[in-house]
């Protein structure tokens, strides 16, 4: 492995200037020194770097354990040395990815995915064009409706960013804003001057593993309600388990849930006016950061920001699941 992990290691620190202008050095002895247990060395290859002058301690393994080993084995390394640990990988897939980002552990996937929870700060010190975007690395609700959008509805790419603002409910400025985060996360490009930027898509099939670590789902809150006839029909999307049965072979077994915009004046005075209940009702409500009829079908929540909702799932088959549906349509 020694050989094709320090290909690796190179790949990493040039994919971290790619994406997002961080200089990465390889330490001169490479990580010889590291006093670890035999358990946690073997079959791993360990390179001390400095990520932006920050010490980092990348870590290349030839095998990979189930996400609640390797986290273990994360934490007890990032322990022992008292170094912030970059697991890289030439492949990860969705079980263990979630796992991973669900307790913030850094990794890189070389040319297709970077998740450095811990240097939102060192983002921000570097001034990069939307520094709250690198802190927190997630989408903002525009970003992430103009990439499922580009996913699901109709392609943005070669298409210039000013006629794009046209189709959302955003200012131009707030699509340019959308536009930077999506180059952030390394998903597109653009070119042009003031006259005009033009917004330029990487490999379709490559967009959701690349962007993954920065969507989030798009419910912001879930409430509850004993009567559906108080939202008005053209306002309520259905979702969670009814919509997941429409998308897969998981059967429903929950009661009637949909999906509704936070800030819909309508939805607003329910909220106020004490229709909504916090604890129980008979119909699941879930207030969505963005517009579920934006990319809805047929009165259903789009299927990959279904996907998102279960973006913290610990179901294995629903994750599995999901994830086939996500191939489906990325590669389509």
């Amino acid at each position: 492995m020694k050989r094709n992990g320090h290909i690796l290691v190179d790949k990493t620190a040039d994919y971290l200037q790619a994406v997002l202008g961080l200089a990465c050095e390889i330490a001169e002895d490479g990580g010889q020194k590291i006093k670890l247990p035999y358990y946690l060395k073997a079959g791993n290859l360990f390179v001390e770097c400095l990520i932006e002058g920050r010490k980092c301690l990348l870590m290349v393994t030839d095998e990979l354990p189930d996400g609640a080993t390797l986290t273990k084995r994360v934490c007890e390394i990032n322990r022992i040395t008292e170094t912030m640990v970059v697991l890289v990988m030439e492949n990860i897939d969705a079980v263990r990815r979630r796992v991973l980002i669900a307790n913030r552990i850094s990794f890189v996937v070389p040319g297709k995915q970077v998740y450095l929870p811990a240097m939102g700060t060192l983002l921000t010190e570097r001034g990069l064009d939307n520094p709250s975007v690198a802190a927190k690395q997630t989408f903002s609700p525009a970003a992430q409706l103009l990439l499922l959008t580009h996913l699901q509805r109709v392609s943005l790419d070669g298409r210039i960013i000013s006629e794009i603002a046209k189709e959302f409910p955003y200012s131009v400025k707030t699509v340019s804003g959308a536009v930077k985060e999506l180059e952030q996360a390394g998903v597109c490009t653009t070119e042009g001057d003031n006259s005009g930027k033009y917004l330029h898509f990487m490999v379709r099939k490559e967009i959701w593993e690349t962007a993954y670590p920065w969507l989030t789902t798009p419910v912001q809150e879930v409430l509850y309600c004993d009567s559906l006839e108080l939202i008005p029909e053209a306002l309520r999307f259905v979702t969670y388990d009814k919509a997941l049965a429409e998308y897969t072979f998981m059967a429903d077994f929950s009661g009637e849930a949909y999906a509704v915009f936070k800030n819909d004046d309508a939805i607003k005075r329910l909220k106020n006016n004490g229709t909504f209940n916090v604890v129980e009702g008979k119909y699941r409500v879930e207030l969505w950061k963005y517009k579920p009829a934006l990319l809805a079908k047929g009165g259903v929540v789009d299927a990959l920001s279904l996907a998102l909702c279960y973006k913290d799932s610990d179901d294995e088959r629903v994750i599995g699941e999901l994830d086939n549906l996500v191939k489906r349509i990325c590669k389509a």
